[in-house]
């Protein structure tokens, strides 16, 4: 009964929310500071065209920070011009004034010299009455102090007073709180947003970007069809990566090929053809020479979108594609969830789950194989990358970290193939570039011997990057014990000897030995930038120690199982075991999140050391009792619901409910026999799944429980929820 009455809820919800006028997704950005720029008769015809929401970095100004404003002309119709409007603006990243008509209506944050961020709040700013025309003129003034920049996310358009009620007081949780879905075939992304019920952009690669100066820009935005009518629902098809827009006489389906491995993405137009027959898509061109085509089988219409640049040409793979459309026999709709069905059928699921869990699991393999680039990627070192989220998320970057719980979760699975490839990826990978590092502080911080695995993560071309800011780069170690863990668990799940032998000696001279180069005299891993990308000098880390004691026990292991010397990594293992016992737990029995920390205001309370737990690092059930108890008192959500936030800090994301945390305690009460509270924190992940697409974000906001951060997450969302849901399961 109670599931029946969220559902209820959520379509109530539903169909009181909506805009009252629609904001075009095409707008014009410059860089620099000009006050002339809010004045509606300025000329900006000279400035780039962008799409809304997307950070400027995507937009054709990577790296940059400082000043910059954005414009765009919209019109009011007369009966609208008398209500009570709000201007919702989205997320702006860090600090906005906006004018309407040249007249400043808000602002948040404080410009510098001040330089207070406000990147991570929605912006909502009342319309003063009479300021609104027919025909008007946004201008935001923005200034980014660092890392993403602009407009980047949030809800945008103008909204009534009760809409806008509707839209920022969503009521208790679980409910739903986003509004995005996005469609991938690990060449090319595509984000759909059911407020505007158009496709916001379309990307020739799914990672973010090239290199430190040429980030990915969309090949196409602002997608939709041409009809006076809104969809009655939106949803993935049959928990796919295939959106679907369902209207009252025909339905939408828009997508990106994994049978083709094609750069085409399609919406396709199914229903009678009379009801069909009228229905035309407008778009908007990008970064390059967008490219489209049309073609008609019996009740379907496609329409079909790929582009022209420098590193492809896909004009004649467009007009093939149209060819085979016509002659074909099938739908390529029908062909597209058969192919993922297949992967369904394929993985390890559980049986006895619950029919949420069933569509949250299936939804999850449907992510986390979205988010693989794919063996036609025109860069071949890219291919078999996972990235840590899918766009419109900001980490659509390939971590070793969350790539690494990924494929444990593909192994774990029993998707071999893919398990492989994301291992294969690290394993050709460049990098090596940190072997020697020598910061402000006149000390070498690089790894000092030769590795193989990143510090920190890749540029989409598959190489080694380290995300540096005026600290220096990050120089992390995690990774390298995570990535142990990964190959050792997809060998020994697979039985695949002959990929061991392959790169036996690289993993242990390149992977293995930094790590045990890594151990200091204390018996833990030595200071470095640890999980969160905290930069350098660092702190010696209980996560990463965690991680790299149980890499070097699960590679151990598995070296024993083929006959290889093993006793050096088992001895390191307990070396790093014997560390964190002896440095890192405190007088109430807590394990500390690292080292060199004010032990009286207990700043050391960081839930990266619920891992030493979840990863089996310390077996210990008195002291995971002693811990649990100390931590919850610091890091709980004070609802009885919900889960942890990070640490705590005034730093509005590490304070945020991290739904990696969430899952990695769940993992770590199944170790130790706890199965309700494993479970409770599940259901409660479940339940806000349900309601949003079947996705799973990065965080929950503290306050009201909404979808934060980047979504949909892949390692940190949907593969360490299908690790937990199936230790439960068994």
């Amino acid at each position: 009964m109670k599931t029946k009455i969220f559902f209820l809820a959520l379509i109530l919800v539903a169909s009181m929310r909506s805009q009252t006028v629609e904001l075009p997704v095409s707008w014009k950005l410059m860089t620099g500071d000009s006050v002339q720029f809010k004045q509606s008769n300025y000329n900006d015809n000279h400035w780039r065209t962008v799409s809304v929401p997307a950070q400027w970095e995507t937009q054709g100004f990577p790296n940059y920070d400082g000043y910059a404003w954005y414009r765009v002309k919209f019109t009011v119709s007369k009966n609208d011009l008398k209500k009570e409007l709000y201007l919702l603006l989205g997320k702006v990243d860090d600090i906005d004034e906006t004018f309407l008509n040249g007249v400043l209506i808000g602002s948040t944050g404080k410009f510098p010299p001040v330089n207070e961020s406000a990147w991570n709040l929605q912006r909502t700013y009342k319309i003063p009455k009479g300021l609104l025309k027919e025909n008007n003129t946004l201008a935001v003034r923005v200034y980014d102090g660092g890392a993403p920049g602009g407009i980047i996310g949030g809800l945008i358009g103008l909204y009534t007073k009760q809409a806008f009620i509707n839209e920022m007081y969503l009521g208790p949780a679980p409910k739903k709180s986003y509004t995005k879905l996005t469609t991938s075939n690990g060449l090319i992304a595509a984000v759909y947003d059911d407020k505007t019920n158009r496709i916001e952009s379309v990307l020739p690669h799914i990672f973010q970007a090239y290199d430190s100066s040429h980030s990915v820009r969309a090949f196409a935005s602002g997608i939709r069809p041409i009809v006076s009518i809104k969809p009655i629902s939106v949803c993935y098809e049959a928990n796919t990566h295939i959106i679907r827009a369902r209207y009252n006489r025909f339905s939408i389906f828009y997508f990106a090929p994994f049978s083709t491995q094609e750069k085409i993405f399609y919406a396709v137009v199914q229903g009678n053809d009379n009801d069909i027959s009228a229905v035309m898509f407008e778009s908007n061109s990008g970064a390059c020479e967008l490219l489209h085509s049309e073609a008609a089988r019996k009740n379907e219409k496609y329409f079909l979108f790929s582009f022209n640049d420098s590193l492809h040409n896909n004009s004649s793979i467009i007009e093939n594609a149209t060819q085979r459309i016509r002659s074909s026999k099938t739908s390529l709709v029908d062909d597209e969830v058969q192919f993922m069905k297949k992967i369904f059928s394929k993985a390890r699921i559980p049986k006895n789950l619950t029919p949420q869990e069933r569509n949250v699991v299936e939804q999850s393999i449907a992510v986390l194989k979205m988010s693989q680039v794919g063996e036609k990627e025109v860069f071949p070192l890219a291919q078999g990358q996972i990235l840590a989220s899918l766009p419109p998320g900001v980490w659509n970057i390939a971590w070793v970290r969350d790539g690494s719980y990924s494929i444990m979760t593909l192994a774990r699975l029993g998707l071999f193939d893919e398990a492989k490839k994301g291992l294969e990826f690290m394993l050709n990978a460049e990098s090596n570039h940190y072997k020697t590092y020598i910061h402000t502080d006149g000390k070498d911080h690089g790894i000092e011997t030769d590795y193989q695995i990143s510090v920190c993560r890749y540029f989409g071309t598959g190489k080694e990057e380290s995300d540096f800011n005026s600290d220096g780069p990050n120089i992390e170690i995690d990774g390298f014990g995570l990535f142990l863990s990964a190959f050792s668990q997809y060998v020994a799940q697979s039985n695949d000897t002959i990929f061991f032998q392959k790169y036996l000696s690289m993993v242990s001279e390149k992977i293995a030995k930094p790590i045990l180069h890594s151990i200091v005299e204390n018996n833990l891993i030595r200071r470095e930038s640890g999980p969160w990308e905290r930069h350098l000098p660092g702190e010696q880390y209980s996560y990463t120690t965690a991680v790299c004691a149980v890499g070097l026990q699960q590679f151990a292991e598995l070296c024993r199982s083929m006959n290889i010397p093993f006793e050096k990594y088992f001895a390191g293992a307990e070396r790093l075991r014997k560390g964190i016992r002896e440095n890192l737990v405190d007088d109430d029995g807590a394990v500390m999140g690292r080292t060199n920390v004010n032990k009286t205001n207990k700043e050391y309370y960081d839930g990266g050391s619920f891992e030493v737990f979840a990863s089996g690092a310390i077996t210990d059930a008195q002291l995971f009792s002693s811990h649990m108890k100390a931590y919850e008192k610091m890091l709980r959500v004070p609802d009885p619901m919900r889960g942890y936030i990070r640490t705590l800090s005034p730093d509005w994301y590490e304070s945020q409910e991290w739904i990696f945390l969430d899952t990695r305690v769940a993992t770590a009460y199944m170790r130790y026999g706890e199965k309700a509270k494993a479970k409770h924190l599940l259901d409660w992940i479940t339940a806000q799944s349900t309601y949003n697409y079947n996705l799973i974000p990065e965080l929950y906001g503290y306050e009201h429980a909404t979808y934060e951060g980047a979504i949909p997450m892949v390692g940190f969302g949907a593969g360490t929820y299908l690790l937990a849901l199936f230790d439960y399961y068994k």
